[in-house]
């Protein structure tokens, strides 16, 4: 951005209280992207945004700008990753929720994966217990259904017979259709998030909950790396929160912020990263210990991220 360009709005807020954060070289398309911050909300975001063709086959192996992404593994057996310890903790948290709100046992959950990918956790949630086990949401059956465009969501569909929305079919749903409504490690590729959690309060039942995981833009970590964190991918990871900048995008379109405390998901977000399987063994052990957990959670910032409910019960 030259000093004789007019600051661009923020794509959160809309504010023109933007500022350049210095500029990054992609690793995937070979060009400098801008970071701005805007001093209004927060939120910090790149320009130019690369589009969601991005999105392709070759970014779901692993050939795109993540290498951790492997749906190819995910989709033929979510239990054989690392992703059932996000999965058990997602469940632990909804369980916990509609405990606290006294919903009556046996009483259906509806839940919406946005950004379902490989389909892991609606396999997970659909999944009958195995023996001796309850079911993951236990004493609440769940019902199913996600969101995301491309080859995954079309097998998700056609093989699987999942309930696979896209953004019409979203759209056009009355208000009010989900209990739950998950959304891990989505908005940060969306170029606009407002008018998707605008939606997604839309559609998320009075008393229900919105799981929402995202990177911390002003974690420990973010900090001291500044742009050089290698969460910050300009051509995927399009938009960082920090955790005021997301509450306040909550609360203007009716959510109440609710934190919560990982545990599962932090296991995870270290796994999935180390790809030489002496590391990951030597991780699973360290992650086996809280207070290790407590140390990398506080570090990334990952519980500070606040969830949502929906007033109204």
């Amino acid at each position: 951005m030259s000093p004789s360009q007019p600051a661009p709005a923020c794509r959160c807020c809309g504010s023109s209280a933007v500022r350049s954060r210095g500029r990054k070289r992609g690793a995937f398309i070979p060009r400098d992207f801008e970071y701005l911050a805007c001093d209004a909300c927060g939120y910090l975001y790149v320009e130019p945004f690369a589009g969601y063709e991005i999105y392709n086959d070759d970014y779901y192996r692993g050939l795109g700008p993540d290498p951790y992404v492997d749906y190819g593994r995910e989709y033929a057996d979510h239990r054989a990753t690392d992703r059932v310890l996000e999965f058990d903790d997602l469940a632990r948290l909804v369980r916990g929720h509609f405990a606290s709100v006294g919903r009556p046992p046996g009483r259906t959950l509806d839940w919406l994966d946005f950004g379902c990918g490989a389909g892991g956790l609606l396999k997970y949630l659909s999944a009958p217990s195995a023996p001796g086990r309850r079911p993951a949401t236990d004493p609440w059956p769940v019902r199913a259904a996600g969101h995301d465009v491309g080859s995954y969501a079309d097998l998700l569909r056609t093989r699987d017979g999942f309930r696979i929305l896209d953004f019409t079919a979203l759209h056009a749903l009355p208000d009010a259709q989900f209990d739950v409504i998950s959304m891990v490690e989505v908005i940060e590729h969306i170029e606009f998030p407002a008018p998707v959690i605008a939606l997604v309060s839309r559609l998320l039942r009075p008393g229900g909950i919105l799981l929402l995981t995202t990177g911390n833009n002003d974690c420990f970590v973010a900090r001291r790396a500044g742009l050089a964190y290698r969460y910050y991918l300009p051509e995927i990871h399009v938009g960082v929160f920090n955790p005021a900048c997301l509450a306040a995008l909550y609360t203007r379109y009716n959510l109440r912020p609710h934190f919560v405390r990982y545990s599962g998901v932090v296991r995870f977000k270290i796994l999935k990263s180390l790809l030489h399987p002496g590391r990951r063994r030597l991780a699973r052990w360290l992650l086996s210990l809280p207070f290790v957990v407590r140390l990398i959670d506080r570090a990334y910032g990952v519980s500070a991220m606040p969830c949502a409910k929906k007033p109204g019960l």
